[in-house]
């Protein structure tokens, strides 16, 4: 396991990234995704990135974005939706995705109701307190509401996650370019 210690965390709106740090992420989500990950660095336009550090190197990574999540028979829910969430390959398993994971709720838990995601690896955020959504998911879009059946969505409870939330009812956003959820 990771050295916590060795660990400096470092906040910033996307609006706010220097050059090398916009590089420094895009060459980790790149690596950690195994693909050029620069279009979806594209779409993280409103995000605030949470940079992980050991010892000067960043080696873990998550974004969130502010979403409207709309579950039924609840008020629409301002949602913290977690994007690029990665750490360099031969970092992980080492506790840099934990640490990243157990920062993200103290940073948005006055500002949101929940959080949200679309996982990649749904045991590992299971096993840190994340929530499978059991309902159908679905998005809105021009020509109307559109099922997602093949989705997966998982969500945190924050301190203003209304206790009526139920994870069994549907949920749905509004359509995005690239991944919907």
């Amino acid at each position: 396991m990771t050295d916590m210690s060795t660990l400096s965390f470092t906040v910033v709106p996307n609006r706010d990234l220097t050059a090398q740090q916009r590089d420094r992420i895009l060459s980790l989500c790149s690596q950690a995704y195994e693909e050029d990950f620069s279009p979806y660095m594209e779409l993280l336009g409103d995000a605030t990135h949470l940079m992980v550090s050991d010892e000067g190197e960043l080696v873990s990574h998550a974004a969130w974005l502010p979403r409207e999540l709309r579950a039924e028979g609840l008020p629409p829910l301002r949602s913290a939706y977690v994007e690029a969430m990665a750490t360099l390959p031969d970092r992980q398993g080492k506790g840099y995705g934990c640490a990243v994971l157990s920062t993200i709720p103290a940073l948005i838990g006055d500002d949101y109701d929940i959080a949200a995601l679309s996982p990649s690896e749904a045991d590992f955020y299971a096993r840190r307190g994340w929530e499978l959504w059991l309902g159908p998911l679905a998005y809105q879009h021009r020509e109307g509401l559109v099922e997602t059946p093949e989705e997966e969505v998982m969500i945190y409870r924050l301190f203003h996650t209304p206790s009526a939330l139920d994870i069994s009812a549907s949920l749905e956003t509004d359509w995005r370019p690239g991944e919907v959820w």
